[in-house]
């Protein structure tokens, strides 16, 4: 079984060393490497080099660079390695982030256990230690099989919405066209609503697979930019046009738009951003047409549902009860 580890680069100088020599002293066989410049200004590529010249021919040779014209963003560069890659599966792993030992290994062994899931998902680690490490629930069994309930986990959040960390079949996601939308951030919130409605089983192990460094200049740490609030939207409109007409699946991902919708609201409110309220009157409007659906949705979601029209204050308890299974 191969597998594919796809590393987007931009501007990485201060981690790739430690990003990439974790993937290198991994232990599972037939790995391939692919590392995507996408046109940094630092160091990042010559660090590379180094490493690579450094860990041997063997080592190397396993690696791939491909290289963009100009930045086009995570979401181009990571679709640039899918295109690439030949693994069977591919692993998507952020150039500030690392594997722990064995990892890969750990994964592949539980994709072997079945019959080709599609997706095999571990556990999420934090660094420095948080109390917001992403373990899967003890309520999600460790093989998923069929598409109502592997939706309903995904879509319920049962796993990490994070795009890294996740053995993913190339080719079901090639021939499902389950691309990254690029020019959007927080892509990884509408790709994995995409995925759900074509996803058959998973498969998961509870080992940690996965080292998240908490940057302190990453997005969620940073006040919030107008581009990020024009992704958001864009991402609801586009999760909403893509809206099942199965009844339970509709459910789901009215489900997961609100708990989209919370969250950004929190995040903006908790910086006393000055557009919280325009941004707030958007997402009343924009979900005002699914209040005649919440009959068909459990009791969770609808208190989720009611919270978005409630003041403001009332999004921290939002926050605490979709936080609380992760």
């Amino acid at each position: 079984m191969k597998i594919s580890v796809i590393i987007p680069i931009y501007n990485s100088e201060p981690y790739i060393e430690r990003c990439l020599h974790s993937v290198l002293q991994q232990t599972c066989d037939n790995l391939e490497i692919l590392l995507v410049d996408d046109c940094g200004t630092d160091k990042s590529m010559q660090l590379v080099s180094a490493l690579l010249q450094e860990a041997g021919p063997a080592s190397a040779k396993t690696v791939k660079i491909f290289s963009h014209s100009e930045n086009r963003g995570l979401s181009a560069a990571r679709n640039t390695g899918l295109r690439a890659a030949t693994g069977q599966y591919v692993f998507f792993l952020d150039s500030d982030d690392e594997l722990p030992p064995r990892a890969l290994e750990n994964l592949q062994k539980t994709a072997a256990l079945y019959s080709h899931p599609h997706m095999v998902c571990g556990a999420v680690d934090v660094v420095p230690a948080s109390p917001h490490a992403q373990h899967i629930s003890e309520k999600t069994p460790a093989y998923v099989e069929g598409n109502k309930a592997v939706s309903r986990t995904i879509l319920t959040r049962q796993i990490p919405i994070m795009a890294c960390n996740k053995l993913v079949d190339r080719e079901f996601l090639i021939s499902n066209k389950l691309f990254f939308e690029e020019g959007l951030i927080h892509e990884d919130n509408l790709w994995s609503f995409m995925l759900a409605p074509h996803m058959h089983n998973l498969a998961i192990t509870r080992q940690i697979t996965y080292l998240y460094h908490l940057n302190k200049t990453g997005l969620t740490r940073q006040r919030v930019t107008p581009q990020q609030i024009e992704s958001i939207q864009s991402i609801i409109t586009r999760q909403i046009e893509q809206l099942s007409d199965n009844r339970v699946l509709r459910s789901l991902q009215q489900g997961y738009i609100y708990f989209t919708a919370a969250w950004f609201l929190e995040l903006l409110y908790s910086q006393t951003h000055q557009n919280f309220y325009i941004m707030q009157e958007w997402i009343r409007t924009t979900l005002r047409p699914f209040n005649s659906e919440q009959r068909y949705h459990t009791l969770k979601n609808r208190l989720l549902y009611r919270i978005l029209y409630m003041p403001p204050a009332v999004l921290k308890t939002a926050k605490k009860t979709n936080t609380a299974k992760k």
